[in-house]
């Protein structure tokens, strides 16, 4: 056995026991309806460490996911402008649970092949009043085609203001 499939087959086994530790507690809180999106966002983010593959996040987490990504924005910090990445958007209801990874934007092709940088979440819809210039861009449970589907949401009320989104 060469050094280098040696040391995939250590790093496949590593990354198994961390997930069978961070599987339970995180399978509980992801499951459970009664818990918020945020939540199960800190659950992600006590489950994995910076630079888990993505690919044993959505390993424990599903593939009922939908890959996100902006193609246009507008950077006003100090400093150069960090790199636009892919992230993928748990939906619950109108709340999610976005994933960080490291895949870049229009260069990196298979995002599940980046790393994980960080789970966030939206803010509850009940404290949303409106959705802004917001472009979706998936394939849920993994369109075999190639396609990737786009949805937009552009300047719609939520449904604590009275109309459905």
């Amino acid at each position: 056995m060469s050094a280098s499939r040696a040391f995939l087959a250590v790093a496949a086994l590593g990354w198994s026991i961390i997930l069978a530790f961070a599987g339970e507690e995180l399978s509980r809180a992801w499951s459970d309806p009664s818990l918020s999106v945020r939540q199960r966002a800190d659950a992600v983010n006590r489950a994995f460490t910076n630079d888990t593959p993505v690919s044993v996040v959505v390993a424990a987490l599903g593939t009922n996911y939908w890959l996100c990504g902006n193609s246009a924005r507008l950077w006003m910090g100090r400093g150069p402008e960090p790199p636009n990445t892919f992230w993928l958007s748990y939906r619950f209801g109108e709340d999610e649970v976005t994933i960080g990874t490291s895949a870049v934007f229009g260069q990196d092709l298979d995002p599940l092949s980046c790393k994980f940088t960080g789970a966030g979440y939206s803010l509850p819809s009940k404290h949303s009043t409106q959705t802004t210039n917001q472009i979706k861009m998936g394939q849920q449970d993994g369109a075999a085609n190639g396609s990737q589907p786009i949805r937009s949401e552009t300047n719609r009320t939520s449904s604590a203001a009275g109309s459905r989104r």
